[in-house]
């Protein structure tokens, strides 16, 4: 049910996956090393760090040593010397944990009320069955417990007692305590992976977690692409070493459902191929192959029906996949192909798909439930997955196209093409399933290197000058060089980034004609010899992008000020900075079913989750980065003005306070930032909520104390109050409801 991440934000990074390998010795999971951690982590991640510890007991005595490791909690902020990120240890493991939990999807989840009524439904008659066929109650194994929710269906409904695991401890301790205040005597908790579970045999000397193997499985080991968080391993896993032969599995089944599309906008999430930067040809691209590189096949999770409008069915939603858990399903990477009828003509830019599981032994009597969409109630932890297609694939109307669709134990994806042979119009969807290794059609690597430095949302967006480019990308410094500026620097915070870019400059037409150079370091210490030119800035630019703060607008924005102020030495007294300034705005809303996705959910099924409920107090503070594109709303504010950067100067501390009033009251607030490249605001890049390309930050609003008495207020304002500070490099941002 819950793995420790998000898909927006707040995940906790060390804590991995299972991988449904033999079982091991049971023990907590590992952190990273600080190396490791430093390199891989996002800004809004909270990282779990292994730190080697020994000491003796006895100062005289050499054998006495004792070493170890112990776990660390850090988070970043703002570097306000430098820019960039600093890691500070978390204080309380405990707020670190709950900022993770009330990130999270989980009460997205427990408000789904077609999701819990199916895995009810299910649960309940696979226990009856059970009953009837061997006279007695089944022992029940939970993985992935979550709060523990369908141990508790199945305590409800008649299992001898419930063997539950999870992996993320501070959620195990939630389901512990959320299954004792519910059913006392039932449900064991276990703060571990399902492979580090024993049963107890003679092997192990009688002793293990679970007294004898299982009768029956449930979990929800899904994510929106179906097969993400490992379930085929896990449940594999389990078939062998915890579980009877012949076991209940639930759910039984999955089906993956997929139909082609056309649609311009997907296609360019995560392809620059044939694309020119500016009227002097500039190429995103370090070599022909680049140029057409189809970027590693990504998923995007994505309420389509946002895109939908702007899509062009080109064939029919179909059946691809199909998954009995109730078997061990082979570790191996295969594919099916489904031949389909194109329905419209048109070029093939993405496949569009969604999943559902079954419960039930027979087709006729099974319960569904689907993530196609408007099949269910609203919900945002299951979306339709969009794999955008670069192989220039065109359709006519009635062409037989083939859809190819790969998967191994954790991924899926597409290729898409016309069949070869002539064949007749074919009145129902073909398919022949075969090894992966008969054609070669494995999941290309991405050849250019953008797509394994940025997100798919990020794919789009004079003769003696010195230009500095400050921003992760290099995209301004490309762009500089193509107009002819004669020294770029660029200053990139990965080393494989780095070469790329340098790369990727090295390959334009103006190659010849402009010095370029990028540097993988920091800014702070920077100096005019340091860099291309040996002469002071007279240019300084960036977008401002950084790979570690994608998620984060407000931090990009400030960021870049920081590392502004930290380059100040190489500038030249006259030195342009673009952009010239940044303003943070901010949008009052009421989202149609977003604010549902998170905080306290009291009851759940007839479940107390007050315990659960405890870990969502940090709720109402929490910035949560959302493309609000997707997502319903209604504005009951004006655009408000939040904050300003000068970036034409240092940094310096920025405070405000505003009181609006508004028609009526708001149950959030959607922040962002825009860039006026000029002074006079004449060219200005907007990142609101109309942009698909960017996040936005999401702050979600109390109710305020007469909407929680009943009560109508005839006046409704929105305090709103922010604050910079520079010596610190913190951003504190609040909104409240009076």
């Amino acid at each position: 049910m819950y793995a420790g991440v998000d898909k927006y934000g707040g995940a906790v990074v060390g804590e991995g996956q299972p991988d449904g390998s033999a079982p091991a010795a049971g023990s907590a999971a590992t952190g990273l090393s600080l190396e490791e951690a430093v390199e891989t982590a996002a800004a809004e991640e909270t990282v779990v760090v292994d730190v080697p510890y020994s000491y003796y007991e006895d100062d005289a005595d050499e054998s006495s040593l004792v070493t170890g490791t112990s776990q660390v909690l850090l988070t970043a902020q703002l570097n306000p010397e430098a820019g960039g990120l600093m890691w500070v240890e978390q204080e309380s493991s405990q707020d670190a944990y709950k900022n993770v939990v009330a990130m999270s999807q989980m009460t997205s989840m427990l408000r789904d009320l077609d999701r819990n009524r199916c895995y009810e439904l299910g649960i309940k008659g696979a226990i009856e069955r059970f009953v009837a066929r061997h006279k007695r109650a089944p022992i029940v194994l939970d993985i992935g417990t979550g709060t523990g929710l369908l141990s508790m269906f199945a305590a409800t409904h008649g299992a001898e007692h419930v063997y539950a695991c999870e992996m993320f401890k501070p959620m195990a301790d939630i389901a512990e305590n959320v299954t004792k205040a519910n059913h006392p005597d039932k449900i064991t908790v276990f703060a571990l992976r399902s492979t580090d579970l024993i049963v107890a045999s003679e092997e192990s000397g009688g002793v293990g977690h679970l007294p004898r193997r299982a009768d029956m499985l449930v979990s929800e080991l899904f994510d929106s692409i179906l097969l993400g968080e490992a379930v085929i391993p896990v449940v594999r896993h389990a078939i062998e070493h915890l579980l009877v032969p012949d076991a209940a599995i639930l759910p039984e089944r999955a089906t993956v459902f997929a139909h082609v599309v056309q649609n311009e906008q997907i296609y360019r999430l995560n392809s620059v191929s044939g694309q020119f930067l500016n009227d002097q040809q500039a190429q995103l691209a370090r070599n022909d192959a680049a140029w057409e590189c189809t970027g590693g096949k990504p998923a995007l999770p994505l309420h389509y029906r946002a895109l939908e409008p702007q899509s062009t069915p080109l064939t029919n939603v179909t059946p691809v996949l199909s998954f009995d858990f109730t078997k061990p399903i082979a570790s191996a990477t295969t594919y099916e192909e489904t031949v389909v009828n194109a329905v419209a003509s048109g070029d093939v830019h993405a496949v569009v798909m969604w999943w559902e599981v079954s419960f039930g032994d027979d087709a006729e009597s099974s319960i569904v439930y689907s993530t196609k969409p408007g099949a269910q109630n609203w919900q945002d932890h299951w979306v339709p997955v969009v794999f955008p297609l670069t192989e220039h694939v065109h359709v006519d109307a009635s062409d037989a196209v083939v859809l190819r669709t790969h998967h191994d134990d954790l991924h899926i994806w597409f290729d898409v093409e016309l069949q070869q042979e002539p064949q007749t119009q074919l009145s129902s969807p073909s398919k022949k399933k075969m090894k992966q290794q008969q054609v070669q059609r494995e999941k290309m690597p991405c050849t250019c290197g953008l797509h394994l430095q940025r997100k798919t949302d990020r794919q789009q967006d004079n003769e003696d000058l010195a230009c500095l480019d400050i921003s992760d990308g290099s995209l301004c410094a490309l762009l500089a060089a193509s107009q002819g500026v004669a020294n770029v620097t660029s200053v990139e915070s990965k080393d494989v980034s780095a070469r790329i870019f340098q790369q990727i400059l090295d390959n334009q037409p103006t190659a010849s004609e402009t010095q370029v150079e990028v540097l993988c370091c920091g800014c702070k210490g920077l100096l005019p010899d340091h860099l291309q030119g040996g002469k002071p800035v007279d240019l300084l630019l960036g977008e401002p992008f950084y790979y570690s703060m994608q998620n984060l607008p407000l931090w990009q924005a400030f960021n870049f000020w920081l590392r502004r102020s930290a380059v100040a030495p190489t500038l030249a007294p006259n030195a342009l900075v673009l952009p010239a300034r940044a303003r943070v705005c901010a949008l009052a809303v009421r989202f149609e079913h977003l604010h549902e996705c998170f905080g306290a959910v009291g009851d759940v099924s007839g479940y107390d989750h007050s315990y659960f409920d405890q870990f969502q107090e940090s709720y109402y503070t929490r910035n949560f980065p959302f493309p609000v594109y997707m997502y319903p709303y209604e504005a009951v504010s004006g655009v408000l003005t939040l904050a300003k950067c000068e970036y034409q100067s240092v940094a310096e501390s920025v405070f405000t306070e505003l009181t609006t009033e508004l028609p009526q009251e708001p149950n959030g607030v959607i922040v962002w930032v825009e860039y006026a490249l000029d002074a006079e605001e004449k060219h200005v890049v907007a990142t609101g909520p109309a942009a698909i390309h960017s996040k936005q930050l999401v702050r979600f609003l109390a109710p305020s104390a007469a909407t929680t008495a009943g009560q109508n207020a005839t006046k409704v304002s929105l305090q709103s109050r922010f604050h910079f500070n520079a010596l610190e490099g913190t951003i504190d941002v609040d909104f409240a409801i009076v």
